[in-house]
């Protein structure tokens, strides 16, 4: 089985590309029988008709498709833990909504999963990549149509193959993860509100004996940043002041990340680059440690429709 998770913030429009580009790839793949979807919604204002899009979705997907509302914004951190939390897939896609999937970048991470079952996270390429420039794949054309995307997504596949590398850390914005490593350390650890999440996830499966890889042949378009813009459209802050706010949020998670795991980082943070992740990775911790079990849905904190 399966399973694609998908959440958003508001941005109706780029959701609906997400969700639509997604669907129209597991049904090209001939998967639609072995496909779950959960949809999750991070606190959008009603006004935008996430919930309406999510339900007119699942209907149109004739696909069991579970959608939740949380009722205080969780940011990606907290929305990753509860993706692998509700995810029942074997194999598990985690896709931000500023995705636009195409066949050619899910069969290639599928086939790249397929070559080792060390592989416990799975990324692919884009024009932008958070945390990974070596990574990123820029058309030399501007995409005009979702015609040019799938093209040249189907050029990257067909010219790289399942060729792939071997990752330091994690970059989670659209990935695959395997079941085994789910069972294997659980899920992430919801004290990080936005940030450093998926670097603490991918440093307890590398702990784990899995292993973050690339598959340099599995591109999509990533739009990057999207709530960052439509949070700087609904408050009318300019992209200036909404990066400031941005980075003062990082700077509170970094320090989260710091606390638990080498109070020797710097106080201030400059970037990973200098960071010494052997050391982490082979950190003394209690038996138990590097795991987090999954979340159980909150009525409290999350309605189910």
């Amino acid at each position: 089985m399966l399973t694609f998770v998908i959440p958003a913030r508001s941005q109706r429009d780029m959701t609906a590309e997400c969700l639509a580009s997604t669907l129209g790839s597991v049904r090209q793949l001939g998967l639609d029988s072995i496909a779950d979807f959960v949809l999750l919604d991070d606190n959008s204002e009603p006004a935008d008709g996430i919930n309406d899009l999510f339900r007119a979705f699942r209907q149109q997907s004739g696909r069991p498709t579970a959608i939740y509302r949380f009722r205080q914004r969780q940011h990606y951190s907290r929305i990753l833990a509860h993706a692998l939390s509700f995810a029942q897939g074997e194999n598990v896609f985690f896709i931000s909504n500023d995705m636009v999937v195409t066949p050619h970048w899910m069969r290639t991470l599928l086939g790249v999963a397929a070559l080792d079952r060390t592989f416990g996270i799975i990324r692919g390429t884009a024009q932008i990549v958070d945390s990974h420039p070596e990574h990123q794949f820029i058309p030399p054309f501007p995409l005009r149509s979702s015609d040019d995307i799938v093209n040249f997504s189907a050029y990257m596949a067909q010219t790289v193959g399942l060729l792939h590398e071997e990752d330091a850390l994690l970059s989670g914005d659209a990935v695959l993860v395997r079941r085994a490593l789910i069972d294997a350390i659980g899920v992430g650890d919801t004290r990080y509100y936005a940030y450093f999440g998926d670097i603490d996830y991918g440093l307890r499966a590398q702990r784990a004996g899995f292993k973050l890889v690339c598959a340099s042949g599995a591109w999509l378009e990533h739009r990057g940043q999207g709530y960052v813009k439509a949070e700087a459209a609904q408050s009318k802050a300019t992209m200036e002041q909404q990066h400031a706010k941005r980075m003062a949020t990082v700077q509170d998670a970094y320090l989260m990340f710091r606390q638990k795991w080498d109070p020797t980082l710097p106080e201030k943070y400059a970037g990973t680059q200098d960071w010494n992740f052997d050391r982490l990775r082979t950190l003394t911790r209690p038996k138990g440690w590097d795991y987090i079990a999954p979340i159980k849905a909150d009525a409290a904190a999350v309605e189910k429709l």
